[in-house]
């Protein structure tokens, strides 16, 4: 079995660190005399899957490049904890005793306060304020449905967040929820109905 090498927009990349809000790649362009080293941020384009660079810096000096690496990963780092850092009350992790019993058939997600699964998470963000998710569509959000997509908006933050149906956990139980939850959805509704309603399904 072969070693596929990662390739993104024809650069090899030797080394990738995802932690906090982006991932910082190294690549390897052997063609360039000039710039064979390069380091920049990978993103996914949105609805398309294709991954794109920004922000790329390149030169013939393969420590510096490296320091440039390690400097923009400590930058990611520091922005994950000050994230962290604004939760209130413990950082604990939700489980299925925060979720309502389940009947063993499949949950009704729409306009409900879900809990995404730990394992759905890089490991900086698997904590109760980014598991919480007030769901606002997705095909995948009715039980039984075809669709397997989940949308909606983190409780704690009030941003987008699109999930798979086998993401979520569960209902979180409102007696079981943080004090932080009843009003986040309250400005997340609030702010929607300024919008003029909930977007349409996808």
């Amino acid at each position: 079995m072969t070693d596929e090498k990662r390739m993104i927009g024809g650069f090899e990349v030797q080394f990738a660190m995802h932690v906090g809000p982006r991932e910082v790649v190294f690549l390897l362009d052997p063609a360039s005399a000039d710039t064979p080293y390069m380091v920049g941020y990978c993103d996914i384009m949105p609805g398309l899957g294709i991954e794109q660079l920004f922000e790329v810096l390149g030169s013939d000096d393969y420590l510096e490049m490296m320091d440039e690496f390690l400097y923009r990963a400590q930058i990611q780092v520091d922005l994950a904890r000050t994230e962290k850092d604004k939760v209130p009350g413990p950082q604990e992790v939700f489980g299925a005793a925060q979720c309502l019993p389940s009947d063993g058939t499949e949950q009704d997600f729409r306009d409900r306060v879900v809990v995404i699964k730990p394992e759905a998470l890089r490991p900086e963000y698997r904590n109760a304020a980014q598991q919480t998710v007030l769901v606002m569509g997705g095909f995948g959000a009715a039980p039984n449905a075809m669709g397997r997509a989940v949308f909606g908006n983190n409780v704690f933050s009030g941003e987008k967040s699109d999930w798979r149906r086998e993401d979520v956990l569960g209902v979180l139980d409102p007696a079981k929820a943080p004090g932080w939850v009843k009003p986040g959805v309250e400005a997340i509704l609030k702010k929607q109905k300024e919008k003029g309603g909930k977007p349409h399904e996808r």
